[in-house]
């Protein structure tokens, strides 16, 4: 399999943690998300967060005939983040409104 970087995106915002065991604001932080894409259906974020940690996020796609991906799934994180949908979207991933 081979893996394509797509692009990134960094920025500041307020982050919260989740868990089982609730939430826990941890303040705001820099970040950056970086996109790659696999030769499959496949793809992840891998997301830097300065001071705080790392998360990575899986994604699985359907592509159509003319190559454009349409986000199925993901995996990583309780919920996508709005940055996360952006940066998919800025890269002609159709994200539906369902990951919102």
């Amino acid at each position: 399999m081979t893996t394509y970087f797509i692009g990134k995106e960094t920025f500041n915002c307020p982050l919260i943690m989740e868990g089982s065991w609730g939430e826990r604001d941890i303040g705001t932080h820099e970040s950056t998300m970086e996109l790659y894409f696999n030769d499959d259906a496949t793809g992840f974020i891998e997301w830097d967060i300065e001071d705080v940690g790392f998360e990575y996020i899986g994604l699985w796609f359907t592509i159509d005939q003319f190559g454009v991906r349409t986000l199925d799934e993901y995996d990583g994180v309780m919920c996508l983040s709005d940055k996360a949908v952006a940066l998919l979207r800025k890269y002609d991933v159709i994200v539906p409104k369902d990951f919102e």
